[in-house]
Protein backbone atom coordinates (compact mmCIF):
# COMPACT_ATOMS: atom_id res chain seq x y z
CA UNK A 1 0.00 0.00 0.00
CA UNK A 2 1.40 3.29 -1.01
CA UNK A 3 1.48 6.45 1.57
CA UNK A 4 -0.51 8.36 -0.83
CA UNK A 5 -3.49 5.77 -1.18
CA UNK A 6 -3.22 5.56 2.85
CA UNK A 7 -3.62 9.36 2.91
CA UNK A 8 -6.63 9.43 0.56
CA UNK A 9 -8.57 6.47 2.01
CA UNK A 10 -7.64 7.88 5.84
CA UNK A 11 -8.86 11.21 4.75
CA UNK A 12 -12.26 9.90 3.85
CA UNK A 13 -13.07 8.67 7.44
CA UNK A 14 -14.37 10.74 10.35
CA UNK A 15 -12.55 11.16 12.98
CA UNK A 16 -15.78 8.84 14.92
CA UNK A 17 -14.44 6.07 12.50
CA UNK A 18 -10.36 6.60 12.88
CA UNK A 19 -10.75 6.94 16.72
CA UNK A 20 -13.14 3.25 16.36
CA UNK A 21 -10.45 1.37 13.97
CA UNK A 22 -7.76 2.59 16.47
CA UNK A 23 -9.36 1.52 19.88
CA UNK A 24 -10.90 -1.79 18.49
CA UNK A 25 -8.80 -3.18 15.50
CA UNK A 26 -5.67 -2.00 15.75
CA UNK A 27 -4.63 -1.73 19.15
CA UNK A 28 -5.70 -5.46 19.54
CA UNK A 29 -3.02 -6.28 16.91
CA UNK A 30 -0.25 -4.24 18.13
CA UNK A 31 -1.16 -5.88 21.45
CA UNK A 32 -0.19 -9.30 20.31
CA UNK A 33 2.80 -7.77 18.71
CA UNK A 34 4.45 -6.30 21.77
CA UNK A 35 2.88 -9.78 23.52
CA UNK A 36 5.02 -11.55 21.14
CA UNK A 37 8.48 -9.47 20.93
CA UNK A 38 8.41 -9.42 24.37
CA UNK A 39 7.83 -11.12 27.28
CA UNK A 40 7.55 -8.06 30.01
CA UNK A 41 5.47 -5.17 29.29
CA UNK A 42 7.26 -2.27 30.62
CA UNK A 43 8.06 1.43 29.68
CA UNK A 44 11.71 0.44 27.76
CA UNK A 45 10.11 -2.81 26.39
CA UNK A 46 7.20 -1.00 24.92
CA UNK A 47 9.54 1.91 23.83
CA UNK A 48 10.92 0.02 22.08
CA UNK A 49 8.51 -1.85 19.94
CA UNK A 50 7.15 1.49 19.23
CA UNK A 51 10.40 2.49 17.80
CA UNK A 52 10.73 -0.80 15.86
CA UNK A 53 7.03 -0.29 14.08
CA UNK A 54 8.26 3.90 13.62
CA UNK A 55 11.26 2.06 11.70
CA UNK A 56 9.80 -0.18 9.52
CA UNK A 57 7.43 2.23 8.44
CA UNK A 58 7.83 5.65 6.26
CA UNK A 59 7.26 7.89 9.51
CA UNK A 60 10.49 9.94 10.11
CA UNK A 61 11.31 9.59 13.85
CA UNK A 62 13.52 11.00 16.85
CA UNK A 63 14.24 9.58 20.00
CA UNK A 64 15.25 10.90 23.34
CA UNK A 65 15.40 9.78 26.96
CA UNK A 66 15.87 12.91 28.78
CA UNK A 67 14.68 14.09 32.31
CA UNK A 68 13.40 10.44 33.16
CA UNK A 69 11.15 10.19 30.05
CA UNK A 70 11.67 8.79 26.76
CA UNK A 71 10.18 11.80 24.08
CA UNK A 72 9.50 10.71 20.87
CA UNK A 73 8.78 13.44 17.82
CA UNK A 74 7.46 11.69 14.55
CA UNK A 75 6.61 13.03 11.38
CA UNK A 76 4.42 11.66 8.49
CA UNK A 77 3.27 14.26 6.41
CA UNK A 78 -0.55 12.25 6.45
CA UNK A 79 -2.43 14.85 7.40
CA UNK A 80 -4.48 15.29 11.14
CA UNK A 81 -6.71 12.51 11.12
CA UNK A 82 -3.16 10.33 10.54
CA UNK A 83 -2.08 12.00 13.75
CA UNK A 84 -5.52 11.24 15.79
CA UNK A 85 -5.15 7.87 14.21
CA UNK A 86 -1.73 7.74 15.97
CA UNK A 87 -2.69 9.12 19.36
CA UNK A 88 -5.34 7.13 19.49
CA UNK A 89 -3.33 4.21 19.16
CA UNK A 90 -0.34 5.14 21.25
CA UNK A 91 -2.42 6.57 24.10
CA UNK A 92 -4.82 3.11 24.41
CA UNK A 93 -2.29 0.48 24.17
CA UNK A 94 0.39 2.80 27.12
CA UNK A 95 -3.14 2.75 29.58
CA UNK A 96 -3.89 -1.13 28.50
CA UNK A 97 0.11 -2.52 28.62
CA UNK A 98 1.44 -0.33 31.24
CA UNK A 99 -1.32 1.44 33.01
CA UNK A 100 -0.25 5.05 32.04
CA UNK A 101 -1.30 7.54 30.40
CA UNK A 102 1.34 9.26 28.04
CA UNK A 103 1.31 13.10 27.02
CA UNK A 104 1.18 13.69 23.36
CA UNK A 105 0.72 17.01 21.35
CA UNK A 106 -0.47 16.23 17.49
CA UNK A 107 -0.60 18.93 14.81
CA UNK A 108 -1.02 18.72 11.28
CA UNK A 109 2.04 16.39 10.62
CA UNK A 110 3.87 15.87 13.62
CA UNK A 111 3.39 13.88 16.54
CA UNK A 112 5.34 14.38 20.45
CA UNK A 113 5.15 11.74 22.85
CA UNK A 114 6.38 12.10 26.34
CA UNK A 115 6.87 8.35 28.20
CA UNK A 116 8.11 8.62 31.65
CA UNK A 117 10.26 6.06 32.41
CA UNK A 118 9.87 3.50 35.56
CA UNK A 119 10.85 4.84 38.87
Amino acid sequence: MTKPFLREVINQLTNEQITNLAQKIEKEYFKNILTIMKESHNVRDFVEVLRTWLTVSWMQHNIVYRNQSYLFNIQHDMGIKWSLYVKTLVSELSEDILGKKVEIKISENIISLIFPAES
